[in-house]
């Protein structure tokens, strides 16, 4: 039997359920107008009932002494844990034992050389005019969960994104932990600033900024993290880039994001961000814990590319490209999910949207968040400036 499920009726959606902690109650005030941490600390003074009387009249004085001593150890015990994530600045020379290169060529080359992927950071050191905050989040109550929505900002209203704080903010919360650092040890890491220049290699001729060569279009001249790979020389996708987590919104990822963002499975750019969004959504689908497919991979690009040929969203000729995969691999159970983004959509954000329109059809999750044998993922963008996204599943 052959299964799959059918999203001709879903179009494009702009909300997304998301489950929302509600820390509300952490500032409400009491009835006696004390904040819940002094509430605290004003019951604790009732231990002064259990001093010695021959204290007499000096038993509140020790007791406030004593009280606020205690205040002042947690107080510090409380900084030493988290300082790191205080610290004003961490300098480059601070993280020089991980080997940074700063030049692109060179670094290029010292990749190709040693058959690593190379690993580029993107810095800003100031804020830019030429990149405003142009779009924004907001969330709407709907019972007990918020809907997401994002929203233009008019042209008159826009202003500079502070991608400087997001990268000392990144720097800060990201770099040091060890559980990154560790993951730097598989990529040659090249840090340059987002108006790095690479130089022409005519005589003369003036060179080109790094993040206007056509190969970095979906970084969006915005700080953030991109890979290109130099490990696998036989692959379509060699010295090609093959992963971009850009600060969107001047939001820097997650030592977690990161993580998930250094350990992606081999393949295209498109192939790859898809993969991320699946992996970091709330839920954690299980539908990338397989064995990604090449088969499954090749049907799941035609298929994209079919669909952003036509302009239709759809599940067209599955019969056919289910009955080849299950006559390649001898299994019986093939089913396929499809999304669409909004138009003028980014790769990163449209693949993110695309996996938020998945959440919201029960048969479309059922299918993504499921472990499965094999897995194909890809997306493609259409004339009409629509990603279009397809995954494949066998079982």
């Amino acid at each position: 039997m052959t299964l799959f499920t059918m999203t001709n009726f879903i179009h494009r959606m702009n909300t997304v359920t998301v489950n929302h902690t509600n820390f509300a109650d952490y500032n409400k005030l009491n009835a006696g107008s004390k904040s819940g941490i002094l509430k605290f600390f004003q019951k604790g003074s009732k231990m002064n009932k259990i001093l010695p009387e021959f204290l007499g009249q000096d038993r509140r004085i020790l007791s406030n002494i004593f009280f606020t001593f205690l205040i002042f150890l947690v107080f510090l015990l409380t900084y030493r844990s988290f300082s790191p994530l205080f610290a004003e600045e961490i300098s480059w020379h601070e993280l020089d034992y991980l080997s940074w290169e700063t030049d692109y060529a060179a670094a290029s080359q010292k990749a190709k050389e040693q058959s690593k992927n190379l690993l580029i950071y993107f810095y800003a050191e100031a804020d830019s005019l030429l990149i405003p905050n142009s779009t924004e989040e907001r969330f709407v109550k709907a019972g007990n969960n918020e809907i997401r929505q994002v929203v233009y900002v008019l042209p008159q209203l826009q202003k500079p994104l502070p991608i400087a704080a997001a990268c000392r903010e990144f720097e800060q919360r990201v770099f040091y932990k060890q559980e990154v650092i560790d993951l730097f040890n598989n990529y040659i890491l090249l840090k340059l600033p987002i108006d790095a220049v690479q130089e022409s290699e005519v005589e003369g001729q003036t060179g080109t900024p790094v993040l206007d060569l056509p190969k970095f279009r979906e970084m969006a001249h915005l700080p953030g993290l991109a890979v290109i790979d130099y490990e696998h020389a036989t692959a379509p996708y060699y010295e090609n880039l093959v992963g971009i987590l850009p600060f969107l919104r001047a939001k820097p990822p997650t030592t977690e994001q990161v993580q998930t963002f250094l350990t992606l499975p081999p393949g295209t750019l498109t192939q790859r961000t898809l993969i991320y969004a699946l992996r970091i959504h709330p839920e954690r689908p299980l539908s990338t814990i397989g064995t990604f497919h090449s088969s499954l991979t090749k049907e799941a690009t035609d298929h994209s590319i079919y669909q952003a040929k036509t302009g239709v969203l759809g599940h067209q000729n599955f019969g056919t490209r289910s009955g080849r995969i299950s006559e390649e691999l001898g299994l019986v159970s093939v089913s396929e999910i499809c999304a669409q983004s909004w138009t003028d959509e980014g790769l990163f954000e449209a693949a993110i949207g695309c996996v938020r329109a998945w959440r919201n059809s029960s048969g479309h999750w059922t299918a993504a968040r499921k472990k499965h044998t094999y897995y194909g993922y890809d997306m493609v963008l259409g004339s009409n400036n629509i990603w279009y996204a397809t995954g494949i599943f066998v079982d």
